[in-house]
């Protein structure tokens, strides 16, 4: 598409974007703002892409469109990575409420949490942001250039092959969770199954060769089986043997939803189709067709605040700052499971909501922040908050989803009009 390409990490100034965009006819941006000077002293600029969803405050669309400069962007590229790591987040937090939530416990929940775990590496982004490591912020500021979308280890879950190999786990609810809810592939070997079950057989080597995760039970495999899986070095592996199931399980938990956009109808969705679980949702504009194919309902927002087991918020970058203020973290039950994947700008004093989970009033997972993540904070609050930094869009598809998605519209903006 172009003859030049001139390719920096970020810029420090806008004097530095000014000079580094002089006689550019197409800037691609995505946490780099782009001033009306840039405009005004590049008459031969057309386009002007972000490769983000939120570009608003990065750009004066209404002059840059009068200038004649098309200024494209990507609305939605994370639906399905962000509404999974909702789920990856709680499988990891139920985990560790054993003791606490007197609830039937749900073996194959314990196999989808470790799975999802290896697949999207939770507990190591965890870890790295209690430490500090944020990738987020080193791809943001320059400090790491992602070239290729493989230089992104985690991956979303929607579209992975999982490969069984135990027997005693080849069961509906799996396929529940993993084909329906997540909207896997699931394929088997080495055993019979009931024919009611909606799933293909392979032969184990194709099985081995095909998958991108695999299930087994490590007890009841030859030594060359063994062999064979151990030698997939990029296969995500969860051993069944030493597994525990003891843990309190998602399904028939009521799940609260805070937005009901993409993303919100996604994890309603994955709540409702995977885990069994009873949905209730509050948003601005009401989905009746959604209520109806999932089964979920709308309510006033404080009715979702005060009955919900969990609370997961799924809100617009834009329009909905301080959403959350400090009266409505009150009307929230205590004891409630507390969710926010999408924006920290909701949140309207951000040290309130943490005095929540200092005094143990709610338990929960944050990825995001109104700035960069409170470290000490959170390292203080381990026992009660879960946090990972903008791991919601981090995933290999994601990365590749949203790239072909600006290339696609930069093509067009490039495209001569005709007729």
């Amino acid at each position: 598409m172009a003859d030049q390409i001139v390719e920096y990490n970020t810029c420090e100034t806008p004097e530095e974007v000014a000079e580094r965009c002089r006689g550019a006819d197409c800037i691609i941006s995505c946490w780099v703002d782009i001033p009306h000077r840039v405009i005004d002293e590049n008459p031969q600029l057309r386009t002007v892409g972000f490769w983000t969803h939120d570009y608003e405050h990065r750009i004066d669309v209404a002059f840059a469109r009068k200038r004649g400069i098309q200024v494209p962007a990507i609305p939605d590229y994370g639906t399905d990575s962000v509404a999974e790591l909702v789920f990856v987040a709680l499988l990891e937090l139920l985990g560790g409420l054993h003791g606490h939530w007197p609830r039937e416990s749900n073996p194959i929940e314990a196999v989808v949490a470790q799975l999802s775990d290896k697949i999207r590496l939770f507990k190591k982004n965890v870890k790295d942001t209690l430490n500090g490591r944020w990738i987020h912020e080193y791809i943001k500021t320059g400090q790491r250039q992602i070239t290729h979308s493989d230089e992104i280890p985690e991956e979303a879950l929607k579209g992975l092959t999982v490969g069984i190999l135990d027997k005693r786990i080849l069961q509906k609810p799996l396929l529940q969770m993993l084909s329906n809810g997540f909207r896997m592939n699931v394929i088997y070997s080495l055993s019979d199954y009931a024919h009611d079950l909606n799933i293909a057989f392979r032969p184990v080597e194709e099985l081995v060769s095909e998958s991108h995760a695999i299930v087994y039970d490590d007890r009841s495999l030859t030594e060359d089986l063994r062999q064979l899986i151990h030698n997939k070095c990029r296969l995500r592996k969860v051993n069944t043997a030493n597994l525990s199931s003891n843990r309190p399980s998602l399904s028939g938990l009521k799940l609260g939803i805070v937005g009901l956009g993409r993303i919100g109808s996604r994890v309603a969705q994955i709540a409702s189709q995977g885990f069994n679980m009873h949905v209730q949702y509050f948003s601005r504009t009401p989905n009746p067709h959604l209520e109806r194919e999932l089964h979920i309902k709308y309510a006033a927002l404080e009715e979702v605040l005060r009955s919900s087991d969990i609370l997961t918020f799924h809100l617009p970058h834009h329009s909905a700052e301080n959403f959350l203020s400090d009266s409505l973290i009150n009307e929230i039950r205590p004891g409630t499971i507390f969710i926010n994947a999408s924006v920290g700008n909701i949140i309207e004093n951000e040290e309130f909501l943490l005095n929540t989970f200092r005094t143990g009033r709610l338990t929960g997972y944050l990825d995001v922040y109104r700035t960069l993540p409170p470290r000490l904070a959170l390292r203080q609050l381990r026992a009660t908050l879960t946090p990972t930094y903008r791991l919601g869009w981090r995933t290999k598809s994601t990365v590749g989803l949203k790239t072909h998605k600006l290339l696609t519209k930069l093509e067009e903006a490039a495209r001569p009009e005709t007729g």
